[in-house]
């Protein structure tokens, strides 16, 4: 079976999930994920909802499929870092200092949707981080990604050679799920969370929607990225194609 899941998924630990943890973990086994990636929102976390999130993600995995605890914490500024695979939390909110905590811990330290800040990464925490959100299902789409995220990526690159593109679903309700994954590139040995984030940390894998496919540690050539520059033009266009024709009608408008 090959190794794919989720990752950037909030459950009802996080104020704006709609799903427990073994709801979602029941969803990713029907799915046939192999693993799903948490963010729970670090606004209204502590140390105690940590141990319980710890806890709970343990005893829902085994061989076949894994739940991952993680927190998408809220920075100054107001980015948002995911750390994926980490024990303990911490409600500091410099990134800097975020980012080698979730690292210490031997978790991913990643970026999340990126184009909220402006398409910009303060220049001193882009070594501090494992990879960026190049996709992020819920803010771009499920069809393609923001090329501007793309070309972002590339750009940090050159400061950080191992900055790894990560998608993620940004998942809150089950009926929004938007099949884009992330496809392991280690298909053999055991199933555990330190061997998927080794995997991810050394870009040993795939961002896709089952139609496009971006490497996670090699980013797309000149003609990818004109195709996907395509398809996201013609995406901006229907969705303002659709917001016309199904505006709702007010009394004015009658």
């Amino acid at each position: 079976m090959v190794r794919s899941g989720i990752i950037h998924v909030h459950s009802t630990l996080s104020y704006d999930g709609e799903h427990t943890l073994a709801e979602l973990a029941s969803f990713g086994r029907k799915c046939g994920y192999r693993f799903i990636g948490m963010a729970e929102h670090s606004d209204t976390f502590d140390d105690a909802k940590m141990k319980a999130l710890v806890e709970e993600c343990r005893r829902l995995s085994d061989g076949e499929f894994l739940l991952i605890a993680g927190i998408e914490f809220s920075c100054e500024g107001n980015l948002h870092l995911i750390g994926l695979g980490i024990r303990q939390f911490t409600s500091a909110r410099d990134p800097i200092v975020l980012a080698r905590f979730i690292r210490a811990q031997g978790g991913l330290a990643v970026v999340s949707h990126p184009s909220r800040y402006g398409y910009e990464i303060p220049a001193a925490l882009v070594s501090e981080i494992d990879g960026i959100e190049v996709w992020n299902a819920s803010n771009d789409s499920r069809f393609v990604p923001d090329g501007r995220v793309i070309d972002l990526w590339r750009r940090l690159r050159q400061q950080n050679q191992a900055l790894a593109a990560f998608g993620g679903q940004d998942l809150h309700r089950i009926t929004g799920q938007r099949q884009v994954m992330l496809v392991l590139g280690c298909q053999d040995g055991e199933l555990t969370a330190e061997r998927i984030l080794a995997c991810m940390r050394g870009g040993d894998f795939s961002v896709s929607n089952r139609y496009l496919r971006i490497g996670g540690a090699q980013p797309p050539g000149w003609a990818r990225r004109r195709v996907m520059t395509w398809m996201w033009r013609v995406l901006v266009v229907a969705k303002s194609l659709r917001a016309r024709l199904f505006r709702p009608r007010t009394c004015s408008s009658i």
